[in-house]
Parts: structure tokens; C-alpha cells; sequence
């Protein structure tokens, strides 16, 4: 949402709903023609779905209710249990094979929200897919060419972690390894807003090179 008054009308229907245009008018103390306006906004991101109720005569009339998918992104702030879960990992388990084992599986779980929904052999179509499921899930990201090599870069403008990454950098490297399960290919962080920098950018390892097979032409056997 764009919009400070798009956010008011949602509450209000959260709250309240189904609602019709004109009581939404009425609490809001704004004309009907603003109302229509932001919930066509709301509606063309499935935040707020309408409802026809269909009388003895005339038009139906229209109802507008909030959507599973706006209780679930309005109604969820995990940022604390978060922070708590991840001190919790690496300050009380002190064996450090059992810390890095929870982090592979935390890594792999992870991954598996992306993976399946990003598909393709395809590098630059692999990386949209990425960045379209980061911006459906609230991060805002794009795949843009780094100025001085020209490789394709997935460049998050929002940190999905940013209050856990301020108390450990160590998060970082976590989403730098799902993101290399979910593309399929090395990644480095190229830069970084805990630097100072104005995005975090992942850019792909370049490929290994394999060494010649040695040649035999010639040789006595």
C-alpha cells in the first residue's frame, strides 16, 4: 500500500466489514468517489475482496471485506520471536557443529518457500522469479546490472531481517545460502546496507574453471 488513506480504508473494513461504499463514506467523512478510488487499489492486490448481495430489485449491492491475505500480512510480526530464536541458537548452544547443523536446516527450510516456484535453466529468468517472490512477500527487490562488470545482480532495496542483522551479521550469510539453494549457483554479497551501502546486492560467483585434461597424443604405450 502506497498510501497512508489506503491503509485507513483497509483498517476500517478489517475492523468493520463487509462494508458498503456509502458507510465506508460515512465513517471516513471522504465522498464516495474517494472510497471507490482506494479500494480499487486494494482490491488489485487481493487485499480486499467484494461481495454481491442481491436483493428483490434493482443492481445487487456491494459489500467489501478484508481478505485472508490481509489478516495474514496485516496481523503478523514475527520480528521478535525472531530475534529471540536466533540469540537464543547461538549463545546457548555452544557446540559448534550442532549451531551449524541448525543453521543448514534452517537455511533448507528457507529454500523450500522459494523453490519450487522459481523454475527454468535460464539465469536472468531465474533471478525475476526471485525477485517477484521477494516484492509478493513485502521486500522490495529487482534484478539490476552491476555499473562496473555488467552481471546481473538481484538487489534487495529492504532487508526482510533488518532488526536481527543490526544485532548479528551473521543472518546475512544465511539468506546469501538460500538464495545459492533457490538459484542453484555461488553467490557473494557485493554490498551491503549494514556497510553504509544503499542496497544489499547478490552477485554470482563466477563459474569454476575446470583444469585441461592432460594429453596423452604422442605418448609410447
Amino acid at each position: 500500500m502506497s498510501e497512508s488513506s489506503d491503509r485507513e480504508l483497509l483498517d476500517l473494513i478489517r475492523r468493520g466489514g463487509p462494508l458498503t461504499v456509502a458507510e465506508m463514506a460515512r465513517q471516513l467523512a471522504v465522498t464516495g468517489t474517494a472510497v471507490r478510488n482506494r479500494l480499487s487499489r486494494l482490491l488489485a492486490t487481493g487485499l480486499v475482496e467484494r461481495k454481491s448481495e442481491h436483493g428483490a430489485r434493482g443492481r445487487p449491492r456491494h459489500r467489501y471485506q478484508a481478505s485472508v491475505e490481509a489478516h495474514k500480512r496485516l496481523g503478523q510480526n514475527y520480528a521478535d520471536l525472531a530475534l529471540a530464536l536466533w540469540e537464543e541458537m547461538m549463545r546457548s548452544v555452544a557446540d559448534r557443529k550442532l549451531r551449524r547443523l541448525l543453521f543448514t536446516r534452517i537455511t533448507n527450510r528457507l529454500a523450500d518457500v522459494y523453490r519450487t516456484r522459481v523454475t527454468g535453466q535460464e539465469w536472468e529468468g531465474r533471478l525475476v522469479q526471485l525477485s517477484s517472490i521477494l516484492h509478493d512477500r513485502g521486500v522490495e527487490a529487482e534484478v539490476a546490472r552491476d555499473e562496473t562488470s555488467l552481471d546481473l545482480i538481484l538487489r534487495q532495496h529492504s532487508c526482510p531481517y533488518y532488526e536481527l542483522a543490526e544485532t548479528d551479521p551473521a543472518i546475512c550469510a544465511l539468506e546469501r545460502k538460500m538464495f545459492e539453494k533457490v538459484l542453484g549457483r555461488g553467490l557473494r554479497l557485493s554490498q551491503c546496507r549494514l556497510d553504509g551501502d544503499r542496497s544489499c546486492d547478490f552477485q554470482a560467483k563466477p563459474a569454476p574453471v575446470l583444469a585441461a585434461e592432460p594429453s596423452y597424443a604422442g605418448q609410447v604405450r
